[in-house]
């Protein structure tokens, strides 16, 4: 059994052994010779509670209020009477223990004395009783004091948690969705970080040979960020070297006014997008824009019914239509395509269902927005009428006019001998209309007018036209020399006999002057299983318009894709390969002119091979072509040979990046590319010093975890810190420490939940501190008569965090004790669950504790929290109290007795450091130091005996595997207290074999 399972099934004994420890008899009615067990009641991940059983003649006695009520089944009571309305079908049922049966529905069960057990806050039922009564099947875990429940019953419990998973918002379409505190601010350095993507290729064919190295560089300077590439290329013949994009950018966020300025090689933003050198400002967002808009969804159904609003098949909003039937949902709208769907189910059972489609253009601004780009420089490249590299100016600015308009403006200036000196004014405006079309119009001087219209039907249909009317003698708009072009799609998906299947129509027409063409493509799709097929035709007519008409030009092809099952079944060989085929037709000719088949799967665990072969019949040649890919994580290979007649090509490269860590002076390698990225290098560690940052003496959590708030990075563990790659620039991400990540369960971190804004380039440094977590003890008594106190068991104490958002239910022993361990540092508040305090018609004092968990390494321990319970006026009955010994008993003498004094200091010293001891044994073993965990023990065992240390003692023996010594010290625990429950050998040697099995 490996060091994890001894871990997890060590952290369960001790929790028995702890729990059991302080049970003793029970003085409630009925269960005066009963063992008091709490088990772990779990079911389906909706409960999670520590409930109070008790066992008697090898049987557990289940509490039925308790467990009803976490099952949020209806129940009440009266006396010794249980009544309500069984699960969602409310079948009603009676228990009247003092006549002992049991009604449900119309059915009558016989109790007898043996059946049922009674304490002051419930009544317990034996597993038979639910099971044969209510079809609940209990069962219990003696080993690990679990208790599950299997059902066919629909439990409101599960049922409503259901209903709230899917009702629930996600937060991801929440446009005021909020950020963690920010923890981490964006740190500007002079220089940091550097990251490398690299590229180093040869090609090799029959003539020569080339090798390339293109590395592109990024890092953080002068509080901005550097990056660009740089292209060699050198062969026998030639050498080259040139850059691109070579540029320094500085960025300002939550600047309205202005956010970027980058100075050196990048790209316009005008008609052309012309590269240049030169400087360019804007105020765009940093972060690109997500939300658009609210969109008002409102209509009219059945009065009563549950209406259920869907965006993109989530489900994001729910509500009831009123007494009129109508309905209104305030719908978020997002860039991009959002499918909408509303699904109305009537109070009959009727289920109506109504869907639609909105685009939102990424050229779309909200209202009110105005966004600005001012760009100048020297072209890198002569336009169209130029020889020369000229300088160049452009500016532009978009406004939001309203929610379904925007409008654009842009200036386009170039110094060239042949223009008239004036320049290039673009207007443009992008409306949405009638809920579904998007219709852009555009004009530019001396250049073009151009609309554009398209839409997106809810059942993925689309149309597209594209139509440029081109004027003026500038040839830079209209390289072609064409006067009219036109674009027009058409996409329909459908179902025959229930078979999917989809139809694309498109074509593409030009003019210049009296002559034109127009070429035009059909494709036809269907699925059939695993076999995708589809068919094509196309064909290019001049000076006509006649699609059926069938030219020399005019083709037809066809192709099947099918990708072979992973099935275990199928040999290993060909498991999950991809499978690909394709022909050509010529009608013209009524020949095949080509057959292509293409082969590729996965090899090893992370490469891919490729096998391509075709075949020409019209020029007759044959073409091969195999590539192999394979990423070993630090870079990534790729090889290519390609043969076509007597000429070939191979290809050979090696691609990755290099990441150069400043804070921690790590190099990181990755197949992937991380220039114009950024990352965050998290170390993880144990505050010994309480300094809140990380020095030699502090321990490291190499294995912590955290979660990154959105998707698409990727993370690696190098000499202990935990790093992130794959981050966007600049931009801000929540993180939440991942808890369950951490071995020692006893730490805990100084903030679980942070939000950050990455540096570019560069690794952003982030260390959290972890502290011991904090122990919390204390004791409830019951006043029965004056002077006269007694501790109650089963009681649930609540104890809460604002501060941390912490809240658990507590239980205390036989005796009135409580404990709870693991506590993060904070303030804390605890009381008793009123409902119980009515049960016992009692109150509290005081009615609530407030007490301190301090931030410290070797953890807090808050000791001596005491909660009386007093009767309310009148209640109590002294007939009932048996004589005891109190303190008036004692007299002032023996008292003030030096002797006694001294000794009962002794003694609560020695007590509390013995309880210090266990507790520090116990996060000993949690950090697998077994040496240490057996010292703290054996000194807690000197101080003061206890049950708890012996038996402790004995469990780190068993995980030693000296089994003789730990029965002898289970055997001393038993000697302390002969209720404490210690597995039987066999079955704990049962349990260790199956953990072992398992791994």
């Amino acid at each position: 059994m490996n060091w994890i399972n001894k871990h997890l099934f060590a952290h369960l004994f001790l929790i028995c052994v702890y729990l059991i420890t302080f049970s003793s008899r029970s003085d409630a009615q009925n269960i005066d010779e009963e063992l008091e067990v709490y088990l772990e009641f779990q079911h389906r991940g909706v409960v999670n509670a520590v409930i109070i059983t008790y066992y008697k003649e090898d049987v557990f006695f289940l509490p039925v209020v308790e467990l009803f009520s976490l099952l949020q089944l209806d129940v009440s009571t009266n006396g010794l009477v249980v009544r309500g309305n069984f699960s969602t079908d409310q079948t009603p049922y009676t228990i009247d223990f003092e006549r002992r049966s049991i009604t449900f529905g119309d059915e009558t069960f016989k109790l007898t004395e043996d059946d049922f057990l009674l304490s002051d806050l419930d009544y317990f039922l034996p597993p038979r009783i639910y099971s044969e009564v209510f079809g609940l099947e209990f069962s219990v875990n003696f080993n690990s004091l679990g208790l599950t429940l299997e059902t066919n019953q629909e439990l409101p419990v599960v049922a409503r948690a259901i209903r709230e998973q899917r009702r629930r918002i996600d937060t991801s379409f929440d446009p005021d969705a909020e950020f963690f505190d920010l923890a981490y601010d964006r740190s500007a350095s002079f220089l940091s970080g550097g990251f490398m993507d690299y590229d180093l290729s040869t090609s090799i064919n029959q003539n020569t040979t080339v090798y390339s190295f293109n590395p592109t560089f990024g890092l953080e300077f002068l509080s901005g960020d550097v990056q660009g590439s740089i292209s060699t290329n050198y062969s026998d013949e030639t050498s080259t070297f040139s850059t691109n994009g070579l540029r320094w950018q500085y960025v300002i966020r939550d600047s309205e006014l202005l956010s970027k300025i980058s100075v050196g090689q990048t790209n316009m933003d005008g008609v052309l997008m012309n590269a240049f050198t030169g400087i360019r400002i804007s105020n765009e967002p940093v972060e690109l824009r997500r939300y658009f808009d609210e969109f008002n969804i409102q209509g009219t159904t059945i009065p009563e019914s549950e209406i259920e609003l869907y965006i993109n098949n989530r489900l994001v909003d729910y509500s009831e239509s009123d007494d009129l039937g109508n309905y209104r949902f305030l719908a978020p709208l997002y860039y991009g395509t959002t499918q909408m769907a509303v699904r109305i189910y009537g109070p009959s059972g009727q289920v109506i269902e109504e869907n639609s489609r909105i685009q939102i253009p990424f050229s779309f601004l909200p209202k009110g927005e105005l966004n600005y780009s001012l760009n100048a420089g020297v072209l890198d490249n002569p336009i169209i009428g130029s020889t020369e590299r000229n300088r160049a100016a452009q500016a532009n600015a978009t406004l939001g006019v309203t929610n379904w308009l925007t409008a654009k403006l842009g200036v386009d200036y170039y110094d060239i001998e042949s223009s008239d000196g004036l320049p290039n004014v673009t207007t443009s405006i992008s409306s949405r209309i009638l809920g579904s079309y998007i219709l852009n119009l555009e004009n530019v001087t001396n250049g073009y007018y151009r609309a554009f219209l398209n839409a997106v039907y809810p059942n993925s249909s689309s149309i597209s036209i594209d139509y440029t009317d081109f004027y003026g003698s500038s040839r830079a708009f209209n390289a072609s020399g064409e006067s009219k072009q036109l674009v027009a799609s058409v996409f329909h998906p459908f179902q025959f006999l229930s078979i999917p299947f989809n139809v694309r129509a498109s074509s593409f027409l030009r003019y210049q002057g009296d002559n034109n063409n127009a070429s035009y493509r059909f494709n036809a799709g269907t699925r059939l299983r695993s076999i995708n097929f589809n068919i094509g035709y196309s064909d290019r007519i001049i000076n006509g318009y006649n699609p059926f008409e069938v030219t020399g030009l005019s083709v037809f092809d066809f192709s099947t894709t099918y990708t072979i099952s992973r099935n275990r079944n199928i040999p290993k060989a060909v498991r999950g390969t991809f499978v690909r085929g394709q022909l050509t037709f010529l009608p013209n000719q009524n020949a095949l002119e080509t057959i292509q088949v293409l082969v590729s799967r996965n090899v090893f665990t992370s490469g891919r091979f490729q096998f391509a072969y075709g075949r020409n019949f019209i020029t007759d040649f044959n073409s091969l072509r195999v590539n192999f890919v394979i990423d070993f994580k630090t870079t990534r290979s790729t090889s290519t040979f390609n043969r076509t007649r007597n000429s070939y090509i191979f290809n050979h490269s090696f691609r990755g990046s290099v990441a150069y860590d400043s804070n921690y002076r790590n190099l990181l390698f990755t197949s992937r590319n991380q220039v114009g990225r950024s990352g965050a290098a998290v170390r993880l560690f144990v505050d010994s010093n309480g300094n809140n940052k990380y020095d030699e003496e502090d321990e490291a959590i190499p294995e912590g975890k955290m979660r990154l708030g959105r998707s698409g990075s990727s993370s690696t563990i190098k000499d202990g810190i935990l790093y992130y790659t794959q981050l966007l620039p600049y931009h801000r991400y929540n993180m939440e420490m991942n808890k369950a990540s951490v071995i020692n369960p006893m730490l805990v971190p100084d903030v679980d939940q942070f939000s950050m804004i990455t540096d570019p380039n560069s690794f952003k440094k982030i260390e959290i501190p972890f502290y011991m977590s904090g122990v919390m003890e204390g004791l409830v008594l019951r006043q029965l008569a004056e002077n006269s106190l007694r501790g109650i068991g089963g009681l649930k104490l609540i104890l809460s965090s604002e501060e941390n958002e912490y809240r658990e239910e507590l239980r205390t022993f036989s005796d009135g004790l409580f404990y709870d361990d693991e506590l993060p540092p904070g303030e804390y508040e605890l009381y008793v669950d009123q409902s119980q305090l009515d049960i016992l018609n009692v109150y509290s004092e005081p009615e609530k504790i407030n007490f301190t968990v301090k931030s410290i390494p070797e953890g807090d321990f808050v000791e001596g929290l005491e909660i009386l319970l007093i009767p309310n006026e009148g209640e109590i009955d002294s007939a009932s109290l048996a004589p005891a010994f109190t303190l008036a008993d004692v007299t002032d003498d023996i008292k003030s007795s030096p002797e006694v004094l001294e000794y009962s200091q002794e003694i609560y010293r020695n007590v509390d450091e013995a309880l210090r001891l266990i507790i520090k044994a116990q996060n000993a073993f949690y950090g697998k130091n077994l040496n240490q965990a057996f010292a703290y023990v054996s000194e807690s065992l000197e101080l003061f005996e206890t049950a708890q240390a012996y038996a402790l003692k004995g469990s780190f023996y068993y995980f030693e595997g000296n089994t003789e010594q730990a029965q002898r010290h289970w055997q001393m625990a038993l000697r302390f207290n002969p209720d404490l429950f210690i597995p039987n050998m066999e079955l704990l040697e049962e349990r260790v074999n199956t953990s072992s099995s398992e791994d």
